[in-house]
């Protein structure tokens, strides 16, 4: 008997997004929220495409979060890929030639692993565009919006308001000298930058939260007097997984701290002028540090 070879459907943009936005957010219900529907209407997408890729993409027995099948796995490499590409062709559509002057300002905690993705990123989606770029702390960044010396910031924030456009979450870890030994002594002797800043209320956070008493020992303006600081042996930090460098390790579970939470990447918009460029990068942002 001839075997028929029963083609799938097409894989559609709002079910790819459906999917991962539930795996991204961590559960069928916090999606809904995301995307502003209903749980039930989410399920519903889910389940048409489990029948377009013929399996499932989500562990059904797990009682934590929302584990992926291997087909799933599969799949969200693919579906941030095409979220990502369709995003930033629609943009591309719909937005007009940039040719104006866009003052870009990029936190300096992003260093140089991310820092090229941004600019590149901008210089693809917008080529004629006269670009100035600032590169500071997120707080210097968010003062210098307000006061209207810049036009979009990508800085470590929350994503609050209709001004702001989420990138990606950047893993903060604990970070110690590959040189020297770590100074684990009490209270813990920390590098920090000044408040307010994300990185530092992350730590101070999850110090206070197991009661660990810490005391800061440098406070620096830059990035740069960070590392060396920390390269130096004074004291531990907290930064993006992503960046750290030579020179510097990250402290493992065994180091006795507490676990840090993730920093939110955003990109704020000076004025409604301005949303459909943010959107447009960060479409194209998204795609680059995948």
């Amino acid at each position: 008997m001839e075997m028929k070879y029963k083609m799938p459907g097409d894989l559609d943009v709002d079910l790819l997004r459906a999917f991962a936005t539930v795996y991204q957010s961590g559960g069928f219900s916090q999606a809904a929220e995301v995307l502003g529907r209903s749980q039930p209407a989410i399920s519903l997408q889910i389940k048409r495409l489990e029948e377009r890729v013929g399996s499932q993409v989500f562990e059904r027995t797990s009682t934590r979060g929302v584990p992926l099948t291997p087909v799933g796995l599969t799949l969200m490499e693919y579906a941030r890929q095409i979220i990502a590409l369709h995003d930033e062709a629609m943009a591309r559509l719909t937005l007009p030639s940039l040719k104006a002057f866009v003052r870009l300002g990029i936190l300096e905690e992003l260093g140089n692993y991310r820092l090229p993705a941004v600019l590149h990123s901008f210089s693809k989606v917008f080529p004629d565009a006269n670009l100035q770029v600032q590169v500071k702390l997120s707080n210097n960044l968010m003062l210098e919006m307000l006061q209207g010396r810049l036009d979009l910031i990508v800085i470590a924030a929350e994503a609050n308001g209709s001004n702001s456009v989420p990138l990606w979450s950047e893993q903060l870890v604990w970070v110690a000298s590959s040189a020297v030994p770590s100074p684990m002594r009490q209270p813990l002797p920390l590098v920090i930058l000044p408040d307010p800043c994300f990185y530092r209320k992350a730590a101070v956070r999850a110090l206070s939260s197991v009661g660990q008493q810490w005391v800061a020992v440098c406070n620096s303006s830059t990035m740069a007097g960070i590392r060396a600081s920390v390269i130096a042996g004074i004291g531990i930090t907290a930064m993006g997984k992503t960046e750290v460098t030579e020179g510097l390790r990250v402290l493992g579970a065994d180091s006795g701290l507490p676990r840090l939470s993730d920093a939110e990447v955003v990109i704020y918009f000076r004025d409604k002028g301005f949303e459909g460029v943010a959107k447009a990068l960060a479409a194209h942002v998204r795609k680059s540090v995948a």
